[in-house]
């Protein structure tokens, strides 16, 4: 793969970056010492996942190296951080912890995109946010991140805000949304009767989990009978019998289909290979965070009875200007875009942009935070959206329902709205 290398662009080794902070960056009222201005980016770059993490940070370079070109923001380059760790399979909390507190600490910096998954992004929020650095997620679909609602943890959204200020935004739309959509998919496909499942294991509780009980919701509400809840700890209950239990007193309800509020872990796929064995008449429902490669790809005979909600669509279904940055992708990387390189393009168009529009203040923090929530309405290359200056979302809110192939393939059923 071909990847740009401009003066702005600098791949941080962590451990580089964490000897090269000092004190923190940030006087009263947000300033910085410094000009020079600096956008973080971390996701992890490692794992299952790795490949899709690294087309998001190549469509944020390829943003950065656009704006180069035309000679907009030359003072502004980007540090890319890996919070992940092999043995990890993915993200890992202390070095996304010390990823945050390295930016924070950073008196160049002026922005932040990431995390990619919301239980990651509740560990960096705090951090980033009592520094006053504008954050851009783009993912991290948690609904306690951003708004007050009655499945809130306690104390949230507050606790990720100890400055008091609002400095997070997301790009794809809530789990509240999402489970509406995956509401309506159920609707659409005929289901009478849903039993939800959501995990309670450390890894997926409450981030990856409580969207499960906001489709329970939603789809009593249209009409589709609860055949019941529960949760179940894909952790604890990794052994193949323990989940054919669960499998099976499911079946006993006569659900003919079954939601699962969990990560992409081994547990969860092992639990949906019995829900299949057990229900092979039934649709098995898995919200975004499931559908990942590795996950979509362990289903074997089970891919004919899945269907998932997402709101990243088919590429052919964003704008023209998403068309010529996915072809510019491809010449600059030598490599096949993702959906999600255009969320990271637009994440760094969209920073790029509010340091624009905070003009001779772009040196100061809070003034590209001031200046992000009040960009109004971005015809971008993931679509036209506003960023809600209360709470940080997107209004975003179409998704895709897919059923999935015999390889693991996502294939567009129906298009929902959230």
């Amino acid at each position: 793969m071909r990847r740009p290398r401009a003066a702005g662009i600098v791949v941080a080794a962590f451990a580089a970056l964490m000897a090269g902070c000092s004190s923190s960056g940030t006087q009263a009222g947000g300033y910085t010492y410094e000009k020079t201005l600096t956008v973080y980016s971390d996701l992890p770059l490692q794992g299952p996942q790795g490949a899709l993490m690294t087309s998001i940070n190549d469509g944020e370079i390829l943003a950065l190296e656009q704006a180069h070109a035309r000679g907009r923001d030359r003072n502004v380059s980007i540090a890319l951080i890996n919070d992940a760790q092999q043995s990890a399979g993915g993200w890992e909390r202390e070095t996304a912890a010390h990823a945050a507190e390295a930016a924070g600490q950073d008196i160049d910096a002026i922005a932040y995109i990431g995390d990619f998954d919301s239980a990651a992004s509740a560990i960096s929020l705090p951090l980033i946010n009592e520094n006053d650095i504008l954050q851009v997620s783009p993912a991290s679909p948690y609904i306690g991140l951003t708004d007050a609602n009655p499945l809130d943890l306690t104390g949230e959204p507050a606790i990720y805000y100890p400055s008091g200020r609002r400095t997070f935004a997301r790009l794809l739309p809530s789990d509240v949304r999402e489970a509406a959509a995956t509401a309506s998919f159920m609707r659409a496909l005929g289901v009478r009767r849903v039993y939800v499942l959501s995990d309670t294991a450390a890894v997926s509780a409450p981030y990856d989990s409580v969207i499960a009980r906001m489709v329970a919701g939603d789809a009593a509400s249209r009409g589709i009978e609860l055949a019941g809840t529960a949760a179940v700890d894909t952790a604890d209950g990794a052994q193949p019998s323990a989940f054919a239990t669960i499998a099976a007193r499911i079946a006993r309800t006569h659900a003919d289909a079954v939601l699962l509020g969990a990560a992409p872990d081994a547990g969860a796929q092992g639990l949906w290979q019995e829900l299949h064995v057990e229900l092979p008449g039934a649709k098995l429902f898995a919200p975004s965070t499931l559908a990942t490669t590795p996950f979509l790809h362990s289903l074997g005979g089970a891919a004919s009875s899945t269907y998932v909600t997402s709101p990243i669509l088919p590429l052919g279904q964003y704008p023209a200007s998403a068309q010529v940055v996915l072809g510019e992708y491809r010449q600059a990387f030598g490599a096949a875009p993702t959906a999600d390189s255009l969320y990271g393009y637009e994440a760094m168009a969209s920073v790029l942009a509010a340091i624009q529009r905070a003009g001779r203040n772009a040196h100061k923090r809070l003034s590209v935070v001031d200046a992000y929530f009040h960009l109004g309405l971005r015809h971008s290359v993931i679509g036209s959206y506003r960023i809600s200056q209360s709470t940080g979302d997107t209004s975003l809110a179409q998704f895709a329902g897919y059923r999935v192939g015999n390889a693991g393939e996502l294939i567009e059923v129906r298009r929902l709205s959230g």
